[in-house]
């Protein structure tokens, strides 16, 4: 009958509804305690009780419970929560540690559930053959991250090798390659610029400025009298400013 208790010399056992079977048992800390999960016959029930009485009498006994918690802290980590350590732990621009987050949070996050030994060659090759070969600079730099990460896990000894061993699979070949403007070219995009921008292409081409400082640059970075320009804090997409990547540059922009 469903919710009978079977009352025995130790512990008791009580058929549920569903038709499997709950089983617990009063420990020496005068507490039921119940077993992590129900069971599909009455037999297994009975032997895990069997089990429990055997660990106690041979006084090495602690609540089911503590020692789920302690097996699963002898376990390795997740990818995720090694790769939340691992990023936490190093010294990074913040543009950098932005696009690794980023790769972490999109292109990473299939395996983020993976305890670290179960991330195989085989297990890597079929996650990079699943991103696709749209975006093979985003796919490399994912490779590279996580080849990274799993280095650091090999020296740490949480596995004994890095899985990471398709080759070329970290590079990525560029189908275009960009061609320099010539000197007459510049003067002909500059031409026909709206005047409020023709000075952005000068500076950009003869300064070598990126784009995220030259937008950045304002009316009191320029000194007329020694015929220079301060940049030092390029405009980024991401929601930080990062530091420049070297001290404020000054740059000498007319003949003196």
């Amino acid at each position: 009958m469903s919710g009978k208790k079977d009352r025995r010399q130790f512990g008791y056992i009580r058929k549920l509804p569903s038709g499997r079977w709950h089983a617990s048992y009063i420990g020496p800390d005068l507490v039921r305690h119940a077993a992590p999960f129900t069971f599909h016959a009455k037999l297994d029930a009975e032997a895990w009780l069997l089990a429990e009485r055997k660990i106690i009498e041979g006084g090495n006994w602690i609540p089911p419970k503590g020692r789920r918690e302690a097996a699963e802290a002898l376990l390795p980590p997740t990818l995720g929560e090694y790769a939340a350590g691992w990023l936490r732990s190093r010294t990074l621009r913040d543009r950098t540690r932005h696009h690794y987050q980023q790769l972490l949070d999109r292109q990473l996050s299939n395996l983020d559930n993976l305890r670290l030994p179960e991330i195989t060659p085989t297990v890597v090759r079929n996650w990079y053959t699943g991103l696709g070969p749209g975006t093979p600079v985003i796919r490399s730099h994912a490779y590279g991250l996580l080849r990274t990460i799993l280095g650091s896990a090999v020296s740490e000894q949480i596995i004994p090798f890095n899985p990471c061993v398709m080759r070329g699979a970290g590079s990525a070949a560029t189908s275009v390659r960009p061609k320099p403007a010539t000197l007459t070219e510049i003067a002909t995009i500059a031409q026909h610029m709206p005047e409020r921008l023709q000075l952005a292409v000068l500076l950009a081409a003869w300064c070598g400025l990126r784009f995220g400082e030259l937008i950045e640059l304002r009316r009191s970075d320029i000194d007329q009298v020694s015929k220079s320009f301060t940049y030092a804090a390029p405009r980024t997409e991401y929601p930080v400013i990062r530091s420049p990547s070297a001290s404020p540059s000054r740059m000498q922009v007319f003949e003196t």
